[in-house]
């Protein structure tokens, strides 16, 4: 049902439909959670999808919210990660791979 549920919020956000996007993802994390615990893949690939549908719709505080959650449920302490990424950034004329 949660893979149905993903599935049929991809296809909402595809038309424009961001609340019942934002609904159906939710439902399908929340159903993910109870089966399979909040740091499974599964778990953690319908919250990467949320984050993505708050991020298609300019709704960049929330996207980074979801992706915060998501590096804490892994464990990953987000300000040394960022101060790590800081000091290991690109000099000038570095070329970005994913734009």
């Amino acid at each position: 049902l949660a893979t149905a549920l993903n599935n049929a919020a991809f296809f909402a956000k595809q038309d424009g439909d961001e609340l019942r996007a934002r609904a159906l993802y939710t439902e399908a994390i929340t159903l993910r959670e109870m089966a399979f615990g909040p740091k499974h893949p599964q778990t953690i690939a319908a919250m990467h999808n949320l984050a993505e549908l708050h991020h298609a719709f300019s709704r960049d505080a929330e996207a980074e919210a979801v992706r915060h959650d998501i590096l804490d449920r892994l464990g990953v302490d987000v300000d040394s990660a960022l101060a790590s990424a800081g000091a290991a950034a690109p000099g000038p004329g570095a070329r970005e791979l994913n734009g």
